[in-house]
């Protein structure tokens, strides 16, 4: 897709009404600065403390001074509430909603609406299906803070549509500091048996030695001319020798579940010199867990088999899942002097998933219940890390009218490492209704399918800011420009095979254990093979574009205005330039050749380079209240993957995902109002009215699978698409009944909303819109009308109603503290219907828990927390079936710290 637009500057008018008022404020008022400056005496600042809620409010007061609307979670209120990781906890925050336990929603915009940065800086994503970074991949140990900017400001990345969320990691303490923390936890779940297979010695690290990586034989036999299968003077033993160098020990067997386990250690310091002030902080943590879960899910939803709708396969069964996380931070500072400050961050994120999955399977097509049915075990190995390196300046000059001058520079790596995936499907036998054996499926087409894939990704970014104050007589002006540059490389493959049971002699399928069919004993069996030379044990199921390389290049030039006038209005505004490049490249299965020609490839570049107008005004009434009104334009870019024609599997339906060569980029118009009332007890409330209106928005429609295939989903661009709502936000004591209650609070947050998006599909006007050509040319057909259920329906992934509550209390005498934690979302379409199928939503989730600490003394502190205590299902229903269900269980953790 080649969509080189001209600039809109001169066609916006929020682009012309930003543009006049802030060159005609500027202009003037840097005029009066310049004559007035030497005699201009500059205002004492006193600064007001507030009494806060615990640590609620710990961060209100950068909340009140922002110039856009934005929201913020310290890390005191993270540990309040006891979450984990960063995407845990951002789904308290007012209008997010978390999905797959990994991405938020922000305002019920998927997640690639929404753009995420480390300390203000770009990073790459080690997912492969998303286009945003996994969050749940940052521990809380290492955040300081989570903000959440919902209305969209120059000095931020253009790609915005329900927020930016940026994760502020700890810097060098102020003083000496150590922690130790140590910690278990036990999940309900867990008391029924789990499977587990052999694996590595280094898992316990979280890391596979090498038991699960792909041969080198097996590698070489797939890049050599003749492939998998090799050509008609291929030998039996060179056959064998392929098989054999696979890891065939991951039988599965029943195991009790260990409690999971955690621990982490921070130490820091400043220390003071005669060249300056040098300051240091170091931390480690590691987290060790295992989750047993019931699970079902089904596919291919029609008529076949039932008298109705149901599902043509099902799976029910027990999950068990090990996560081992660890991370590590190493922080250096140096302070010049208070005008001058440098940081370097490094940071070191590994998770590590590891998953089997022993569930029935019944098929339509092949189950024959009391005589034949089936069973089907499925084991997924996962690594996913991040290193990020950050270098920042900071940098004030008295003496040249306070200009200030801001820099930053990182070198970032996400690796994504998935070896050894298995899928096999076995058969059980019965006469009259009892069991006689187990052996492979005996359906000629069937494989036991070895997957093995890799990800690279490398980002470099950089950049700088530079302002000037300017002050007058009842006014303060604030001029900055700035630039913002990274480039994203991503070299990324998909191995895949499978062994055919037809390639194997029919006494040695029997079996219940997958190690037992491939011991070496029966591999090296010269009749363990149907043919004399192994031909036909082998599928290449590699196809092309599995293996790809990709890279954008973003160039941004910005420049802003932030004007004060008598103390009551503030306006801040400007105007961002960017110039956008983006390729994706597929080659040939096994091979460093395109998949597409040069003209082809080019076709589907993106080269994009626009305006993004922001104007944000603030009316103070008082210290206490003030009004806010946001307006902006943004975009939304096609990732690396959505303009592909390989598919890949969506982690939470299993649905093969691809997307649209001519996919565009959308175009959004944001409005957001705000009223925010700061009581001086800490009390607050605030009321927030948005509104979207979305040009071209990048939706997924489902496109029936053939036979027993797994269903497809498709990337395609909708016609346009609308959303609005209100979010109410509020934090109150109990002093208002009665002085004494004053210890305790409650805070809270409702989101309530509406969206729509119409597909564009019309075929009465003889006309394709840009949905319909993406459609008909993966379909490869004529029409479409009778394909999608609802040409307008509700946007994917959004709820029309989020909430939280939280009720906590503060003993006085300062050794107790309790939360009690609510949140739920209202129901949202995950996959779209066709065919006159309803569109599949996730049910509502309630998760409610309780936070306890003990404060023995100043230094330490024990936490108790029970997770999840209403104990829900997880559930994705269509046409009222359960599309994906899972049992989750209720989780009791205790940990205890110390610091010095």
């Amino acid at each position: 897709m080649n969509s080189y637009k001209p600039s809109k500057l001169a066609l916006s008018t929020l682009n012309c009404a930003v543009l006049a008022a802030l060159f005609g404020w500027s202009v003037n008022t840097a005029a009066a600065a310049e004559a007035d400056i030497q005699e201009q005496e500059i205002e004492e600042v006193v600064a007001v403390g507030q009494r806060l809620k615990g640590s609620a409010g710990a961060v209100l007061q950068e909340r009140q001074n922002q110039a856009f609307v934005a929201d913020i979670m310290g890390a005191d209120q993270i540990s309040r509430t006891g979450d984990g990781d960063a995407a845990s906890a951002l789904r308290r925050v007012t209008g997010l909603t978390l999905v797959d336990g990994k991405f938020i929603y922000v305002r019920g915009l998927g997640e690639r609406y929404s753009s995420t940065q480390l300390n203000s800086m770009y990073v790459p994503s080690p997912d492969p299906t998303r286009s945003v970074v996994p969050l749940d991949l940052f521990p809380s140990e290492i955040i300081e803070s989570l903000s959440v900017q919902k209305s969209f400001s120059p000095d931020m990345p253009a790609h915005f549509g329900g927020g930016n969320v940026n994760i502020r990691t700890k810097s060098i303490p102020s003083d000496f500091l150590f922690k130790v923390q140590v910690g278990t936890a036990y999940n309900t779940s867990n008391s029924d048996t789990g499977y587990f297979y052999e694996g590595g010695d280094d898992d316990w690290m979280g890391r596979d030695d090498g038991t699960r990586a792909l041969s080198g034989v097996f590698t070489d036999a797939l890049t050599s001319d003749v492939g998998l299968e090799g050509n008609i003077n291929s030998t039996l033993d060179e056959r064998k020798n392929l098989i054999q160098s696979l890891d065939w020990n991951v039988g599965i067997s029943k195991e009790d579940v260990d409690p999971a386990m955690s621990f982490s250690v921070a130490v820091g310091d400043r220390f003071e010199s005669e060249i300056g002030t040098f300051g240091v902080l170091g931390a480690v943590s590691y987290d060790n867990e295992w989750e047993v879960v019931q699970e079902q899910s089904g596919s291919s939803l029609g008529s076949l088999g039932c008298e109705n709708k149901c599902f043509a396969q099902y799976y029910d069964g027990t999950s068990t899942e090990q996560n081992v996380r660890w991370s590590g931070t190493l922080n250096l500072g140096y302070e010049l002097n208070s005008n001058h400050k440098f940081e370097l961050t490094n940071i070191a994120l590994h998770d590590m998933s590891d998953r089997v999955r022993n569930r029935s399977y019944y098929d339509a097509n092949e189950t024959e219940e009391g005589e034949t049915e089936l069973r089907r075990v499925d084991i997924s190995y996962e690594e996913r890390e991040m290193f990020s390196s950050q270098l920042k300046g900071t940098h004030n000059f008295p003496d040249l009218n306070n200009l200030f001058v801001d820099w930053y520079g990182g070198l970032s790596r996400a690796n994504r490492n998935a070896p050894g995936g298995l899928d096999v499907v076995f058969q059980q036998n019965f006469n009259n209704g009892v069991f006689e054996s187990e052996q492979l499926q005996d359906v000629a087409a069937t494989n036991i399918t070895r997957e093995y894939q890799v990800l690279h990704d490398d980002v470099e970014t950089f950049g700088w800011n530079m302002g000037l104050p300017f002050y007058g007589d009842g006014y303060e002006l604030e001029l900055k420009i700035g630039g913002d540059f990274s480039e994203k490389t991503r070299d990324a493959s998909n191995v895949k095979f499978g062994i055919t049971h037809r390639g194997i002699s029919d006494e040695f399928t029997f079996g219940n254990n997958i190690s037992d069919i491939f011991a070496d004993a029966n591999t090296s069996n010269d009749a363990f093979y149907t043919s004399s030379t192994g031909a036909g044990i082998f599928d290449d199921g590699t196809t092309d574009g599995d293996k790809y390389s990709a890279a954008h290049k973003l160039d941004a030039y910005y420049f802003m205005a932030d004007y004060f006038f008598e103390n009551t209005w503030r306006i801040t505004g400007g105007v961002r330039w960017e110039d956008f490049k983006q390729v994706s490249v597929g080659y040939q299965a096994h091979s460093n050749l395109f998949e597409n020609t040069l003209e082809e490839i080019q076709d589907v570049a993106i080269n994009e380079n626009n305006f993004f107008p922001s104007l944000a005004v603030t009316y103070i009434m008082d210290e206490e209240m003030q009004f806010r009104l946001n307006v902006s334009e943004t975009t939304i870019r096609p990732d690396l993957r959505d303009v592909s024609t390989s598919f890949f599997v969506d982690p939470l339906t299993e649905f093969l995902v691809r997307g649209s060569p001519s996919l565009q980029s959308s175009e959004l118009t944001n409005v957001d109002f705000r009223f925010e009332w700061y009581m001086p007890t800490g009390n607050n409330l605030s009321i927030a009215l948005f509104y979207k209106d979305i040009e071209n928005p990048i939706e997924m429609v489902e496109l029936a699978g053939v036979g027993g295939a797994s269903p497809q989903l498709l990337t395609a661009n909708a016609q346009s698409g609308k959303l609005s709502g209100i979010e109410v936000d509020f934090l109150t004591d109990f002093g208002f009944i009665n002085k004494d209650w004053s210890s305790a609070f409650l805070s809270g947050n409702v989101t309530l909303s509406d969206s729509s998006v119409n597909l564009g599909i019309n075929d009465s006007d003889n006309v394709d819109s840009l949905f319909e050509a993406q459609l008909k040319e993966a379909l490869e057909a004529d029409t479409v009308s009778n394909i999608v259920t609802n040409n307008k329906r509700r946007l994917v992934g959004h709820s029309e109603w989020v909430a939280n509550l939280q009720m906590g209390y503060d003993s006085d005498d300062g050794f107790h503290s309790t939360s009690v934690i609510y949140n739920v979302f209202g129901p949202r379409i995950i996959v779209p219907g066709t065919r006159g199928n309803e569109d599949a939503e996730e049910k509502s989730f309630h998760s409610l828990d309780l936070v306890y600490s003990y404060f023995p003394n100043f230094n330490s502190k024990v936490n108790f927390k029970v997770k999840n205590i209403l104990g829900q299902e997880k559930q994705i229903e269509q046409e009222g079936l359960t599309l994906w269900g899972q049992e989750t269980g209720t989780e009791f953790s205790l940990s205890y710290s110390y610091e010095f």
